[in-house]
């Protein structure tokens, strides 16, 4: 039996100050964003998605509800295993975060993540969703990194942060998943035991 994961990254954000906004308050989905995650939804539509589960960051909620709209309005469950990465570059300018390749987590402590820590808990989730739907497919709308770091799992790579310069050499086709985007995972058994299939869509 097969269940189909439909991992999303949310929509675009509105952060006119580029921040690296992470687990902060109050950052919802730019106008752009609310038409990709119409977008995405029209692209989901007619898969006989059986449930949406969602990030509890408000710009996921929100992309969730967007998709759930032209899912027969499905009711997005929130699930903290796919929510932002905890980070201590918070608050600060993604310009700095460009300098050092969107490594947050080189040298990090609890209560801050590292890419195995990310990896475990969507693993988790990945697991639960394999259980709870066989032979269905499902939505989630996480977060970037919690779309990157099970691409490499699935490629049979053990994540690491500087991988994130280099996901082309890994058989992501584009540099980083783009807001809205979407991985399917075709999972067939246990994640940790027998590696999901993937591949790569942008619905707009």
């Amino acid at each position: 039996m097969k269940t189909t994961l439909y991992l999303m990254r949310h929509g675009e954000v509105h952060n006119p100050k580029k921040i690296l906004y992470g687990r902060l308050p109050g950052y919802k989905l730019s106008e752009t964003g609310k038409l990709q995650a119409r977008a995405a939804g029209q692209w989901l539509a007619g898969k006989a998605i059986h449930a949406v589960y969602c990030s509890p960051m408000q710009r996921a909620q929100e992309t969730a509800a967007i998709v759930a709209e032209q899912l027969d309005m499905l009711m997005p469950t929130i699930d903290e295993r796919i929510s932002e990465v905890c980070t201590p570059y918070e608050g600060r300018p993604t310009s700095e975060l460009e300098a050092i390749g969107w490594d947050m987590y080189s040298g990090n402590e609890p209560p801050y993540e590292t890419p195995a820590i990310v990896l475990e808990r969507v693993l988790d989730f990945l697991d639960l969703v394999r259980k709870r739907h066989e032979d269905q497919a499902v939505v989630a709308v996480g977060h970037g990194d919690i779309l990157v770091f099970p691409w490499l799992y699935a490629q049979g790579e053990k994540p690491d942060a500087l991988m994130k310069d280099r996901l082309r050499d890994y058989g992501l086709p584009v540099d980083y998943p783009a807001t809205a985007s979407i991985i399917r995972f075709d999972l067939s058994g246990d994640p940790r035991e027998s590696l999901p299939t993937v591949s790569y869509h942008c619905p707009y």
